[in-house]
């Protein structure tokens, strides 16, 4: 403008915010034309001189910018919409007649209009999230994702055209500590200060990352659970705070140790997986093929519909059971393999060597801090497969034979052993890992204790109201809709949980349970009965059942289960609401992968195969639950439960069970609900010793006596 008092620059000083809509004089200049038009041909259609009304209107608002020093380009501001520096720029039209009538107009017409179409523009432009907003004014800037990535990089500091399309897509959001890349691209934009930043989403803290020293992958799982401030705290302080998070969320509780404590013995927070992989992974030791070979041979051998010519077997495995000793398997030569095992003498033979069983068995314990079932598992796979009957191995000479002498592994009267008779071999390896699992059901059966990370829920008068509180602790944290991605996670999770309790099913139930989206047809009876595997869909009344054949269970051939099991979820709590919400969220999780139908479904990525869960996936993400949500950190306050430890979805039944004895003294309705045996309760799921019912009979009689509060 031609006076001091309104240049641009003091302009953008006083103004009460950035105007999103960006309305320029240009913008303005159209739409009053437009509107004076339409007002003249309303009162006077066709008339000729409406023409000249119009451009006087126009005229009067140019002269108002010309008075001013303003262009086109310029945004309409406080000059023309606003009080104080309205009056000044109005009287700069000067005073003769003709002004008047130009001011008379801007105030009557004009201003009205330009209010009008700023209120427009900003209604559509207040619900931006920061990725529109970005590629909004990238777009009007016209610059390419390279053009700007390069134009915001300085130095060091690089930004990839990548970073700024999967921020544009909302499939990443911009970190704290990209700030600086975001006030750079409002510079290189031309907006004011805060445009982007003011609605760049606020991180949610799970999303953080600190610097710890670790490597990438165990840092993205420690990040998690520190406190915002942990960069600024001082280094013995940072360690004690990951040493908590490893001791505490990371680690599973160990079994009591030899010397009779039942703490879990020191670890660091490098708590990789050792297991080979049976694809190419960044994190992990991939299996040579000729292992590969030899673990499809087991697992075509125990799943296929006939027993293959020559051979025999007692038992078949199902695909999920030969998934899991498939896994076994790896992780038994994954042990191997850091004990110094080359990769070339990697087989099932070595199976037959007891010097490698012992080393396996000392590794494990050193590593666990005791003996544990998982020690058992192996060695009873390992058993089975040397059983001189049925067993592969055994009725394969010279099955996968690579055994050349390994210092320290395989000794050379192992080699000798397995070449001069191999039926003989195998009958010693078997009689030598019979022997050590004998030794070690007492081994383990003295201190393992499965409720040891439930202890806190399980001791509570009411276990399941105390585990109850995981739920509300993921409502209470659940991201809102800026983060479509996180908060369609945090619904599955609280679905796994939710679920979970109301169901009380063994994880293979869950994980593989269909859903029939609304308007689908349900599966036949017939169709779930083959597939063994139940269905979540809707009745008539328009309420959730789960149907599930007695095929689909794992104690098919008890009395507990029918051939057809319908079990209706009820509408408490907001249930349903939730499953409606999930099911909405549930495609952001699949993006473009084939839905497998499951109720539960991954989230994918570029490496996922299936979006499915498999047995190892579910116990993750249920594991992962637990500790974002469940375990109570004194360093960032978040959690429900202190005291609580990581565990897996079986632990769901042990809670429930222990509950239901607890709180109606019988094992009945808890059998019942977990439809199994009450011998079956009594000995694996609740909680619910000799001394619990001592104290609640003996209470029972006392109160018998005090029922109202006097004397006897």
């Amino acid at each position: 403008m031609k006076h001091e008092q309104l240049q641009p620059k003091e302009v953008a000083k006083i103004k009460h915010g950035y105007d999103p809509s960006q309305i320029t004089y240009e913008d303005l200049l159209s739409h009053v034309r437009e509107r004076r038009w339409v007002e003249l041909e309303k009162g006077h259609p066709g008339r000729a001189s409406n023409t000249n009304a119009v451009s006087n209107t126009t005229r009067a608002l140019t002269a108002f910018m010309e008075a001013n020093d303003l262009s086109e380009m310029d945004v309409v501001s406080e000059e023309l919409i606003g009080t104080s520096l309205w009056d000044i720029a109005i009287r700069v039209m000067g005073t003769d007649s003709t002004a008047r009538r130009r001011r008379g107009e801007i105030n009557t017409r004009i201003r009205p209009w330009a209010m009008e179409l700023i209120r427009a523009a900003s209604a559509i432009f207040e619900d931006e999230t920061f990725g529109q907003r970005l590629k909004r004014l990238r777009e009007e800037a016209d610059l390419t994702l390279l053009q700007l990535a390069r134009a915001i990089s300085k130095g060091n500091k690089k930004t990839t055209e990548v970073t700024l399309f999967t921020w544009e897509k909302e499939e990443k959001r911009p970190a704290p500590s990209s700030l600086y890349k975001v006030e750079r691209m409002e510079e290189v934009l031309g907006v004011p200060p805060g445009y982007l930043s003011e609605i760049m989403p606020a991180t949610p803290y799970f999303a953080k990352s600190h610097e710890t020293g670790l490597s990438r992958s165990v840092q993205r799982r420690v990040s998690a659970h520190l406190p915002d401030d942990f960069d600024s705290r001082d280094i013995d302080e940072q360690d004690r705070i990951l040493e908590w998070v490893a001791e505490n969320i990371l680690s599973t509780p160990k079994e009591v140790l030899e010397d009779g404590s039942t703490s879990a013995p020191k670890v660091g927070p490098n708590l990789s997986v050792y297991a080979l992989s049976r694809e190419p992974s960044a994190r992990l030791k991939m299996a040579p093929k000729h292992l590969l070979n030899e673990l499809d041979a087991l697992r075509n051998f125990k799943t296929a519909d006939f027993v293959p010519l020559g051979l025999n077997r007692n038992l078949t495995w199902s695909s999920s059971i030969a998934d899991r000793q498939d896994y076994e398997v790896r992780a038994f030569f994954g042990a191997l393999y850091q004990m110094g095992l080359p990769e070339a003498n990697m087989s099932l033979s070595t199976f037959l060597c007891p010097g490698v069983i012992d080393r396996f068995i000392a590794w494990k314990r050193e590593r666990r801090g005791g003996y544990t079932r998982s020690i058992e598992i192996t060695l009873e796979l390992i058993d089975s497969s040397l059983h001189p009957k049925f067993g592969l191995i055994a009725q394969s000479p010279g099955f996968g034979a690579r055994l050349p002498s390994v210092g320290g592994l395989i000794s050379e009267a192992d080699v000798q052993r397995a070449q001069g008779d191999w039926v003989k071999a195998c009958e010693y390896a078997k009689a030598f890992t019979s022997k050590r699992l004998k030794e070690l059901t007492n081994l383990v059966a003295k201190g393992r204790d499965p409720f040891e990370a439930l202890l806190p829920v399980l001791d509570h008068p009411q276990p399941l109201r105390e585990y109850y509180k995981i739920v509300h602790e993921i409502r209470d944290r659940m991201p809102g809709d800026v983060y479509p991605l996180r908060r369609a996670e945090a619904l599955r999770d609280l679905m796994i949980l939710r679920l979970g309790l109301d169901l009380a099913l063994r994880q293979k139930n869950n994980r593989e349970l269909f859903v029939c989206l609304p308007g689908q047809i349900p599966r036949s009876w017939k169709e779930l009965k083959r597939l063994a595997r139940g269905e979540m869909s809707l009745n008539n009344e328009g309420g959730w059942i789960v149907r599930m054949p007695k095929s689909a269970f794992k104690n098919s051939d008890s009395n507990a289960v029918d051939e057809e099991n319908t079990f209706p979820l009820k509408d408490r709590d907001g249930l349903y609401g939730e499953i409606e919400e999930y099911l909405d969220a549930r495609p952001r999780l699949l993006k473009t992968y084939e839905d497998p139908g499951t109720f539960f479904v991954k989230t994918v990525s570029g490496r996922t195969k299936t979006a499915a869960y498999d047995q190892f996936g579910y116990y993750n993400a249920f594991r992962k639950v637990v500790r974002t949500y469940g375990i109570y950190n004194p360093f960032t306050g978040r959690g429900a439960i202190r005291g609580l430890r990581p565990h897996g979805p079986h632990s769901v039944r042990h809670v429930l069970a222990t509950h239901l004895v607890a709180t109606t003294g019988g094992f009945s309705e808890a059998a019942g609900l977990l439809l199994d045996s009450e011998q079956m309760v009594r000995e694996t799921y609740a909680k619910w010793g000799s001394e619990d019912r001592h104290t609640r009979s003996r209470d029972c009689a006392w109160d018998s006596i005090f029922n109202e509060g006097g004397d006897a």
